[in-house]
């Protein structure tokens, strides 16, 4: 004996089975592809795609301004929302250190000499890591800081690594210094 459901039924129960998938993925999807930089900051780091120095100094100075962000609300207990703003620089300052090891790791990788940027990096993430380790906890935003402070003390210790390794490496391949290589897309 075969069963049959109202026609209401069916067409409800065959559109949560397509829709619903769909509908749960999408605040995930968004949420994972969400640009931490402006529009005009992702611009100006398009345009230096070939220039591996001035590309790590804007990836630095943009993550400056989140560390100053963080100080500012920091500092402010009284400002509306700062926990969710805190929250918010803090993974911001994640994304873009972690884009900024990719960049790195890329210039690194295509033997770019970029020994004048880490010249400047490697303390500036040391800075980084002391004023993040000042903060306080707060269970609003503790996740973040603390992925935040686990990434600047890698991109510390990637920097300090990559700048030791260029070092050798211009020492020995004298032909190669002031070059580009191939950098990221």
């Amino acid at each position: 004996m075969r069963r049959t459901f109202p026609k209401t039924v069916s067409r409800s129960l065959a559109l949560l089975l397509i829709a619903g998938p769909l509908l749960a993925a999408s605040p995930v999807r968004a949420q994972r592809h969400q640009d931490p930089l402006t529009d005009q900051e992702a611009d100006q780091v398009a345009d230096l795609r070939d220039q591996p120095n001035a590309r790590l100094k804007l990836y630095q100075k943009f993550v400056q301004q989140r560390i100053d962000a963080i100080k500012t609300l920091g500092t402010n207990p009284a400002g509306d929302d700062r926990k969710a703003d805190l929250r918010a620089k803090y993974e911001e300052f994640t994304h873009i250190c972690d884009e900024l090891q990719d960049n790195l790791d890329t210039f690194d990788e295509a033997h770019a000499d970029i020994r004048k940027s880490l010249k400047d990096l490697v303390p500036a993430t040391t800075k980084w890591l002391a004023i993040l380790n000042q903060a306080a906890a707060d269970r609003a935003y503790d996740f973040a800081r603390k992925t935040a402070v686990d990434c600047a003390q890698s991109t510390s210790d990637d920097a300090t690594k990559t700048y030791e390794a260029q070092k050798k490496f211009f020492a020995e391949h004298k032909s190669d210094r002031n070059k580009n290589g191939s950098g990221p897309t």
